[in-house]
């Protein structure tokens, strides 16, 4: 899926979200299109394509807004890296840019 057209959802892992079932969870998916049900509900925080200006990225620009957004997850908002690797890893751009022997690299 292509950074352009994936809203990434999370909730940070903090004290502050103890009461959300998605704590310290992340999940990547498609735009939400006109009828179709907001897989994002659950989760507080949306990124990536959730955001107009995401939507016309592509190349370098692309990689380094996943590259942020990941990073972002795991320092601020203290996701597991492995939680947020493994729904990264549906992002090209994430898949391209990570070293070639982690699990998933393309």
């Amino acid at each position: 899926m292509k950074a352009k057209e994936t809203i990434i959802a999370w909730t940070p892992n903090t004290e502050h979200y103890n009461s959300y079932a998605t704590k310290g969870l992340v999940k990547v998916g498609p735009l939400i299109a006109d009828g179709m049900p907001d897989w994002t509900s659950g989760y507080r925080m949306t990124g990536g394509a959730a955001y107009i200006n995401i939507r016309s990225i592509e190349g370098w620009q692309a990689k380094a807004m996943v590259l942020t957004e990941f990073v972002t997850i795991v320092v601020r908002d203290l996701v597991d890296p492995a939680v947020a690797h493994r729904a990264f890893i549906e992002i090209d751009e994430y898949a391209e840019i990570i070293a070639e022997d982690i699990e998933g690299a393309r």
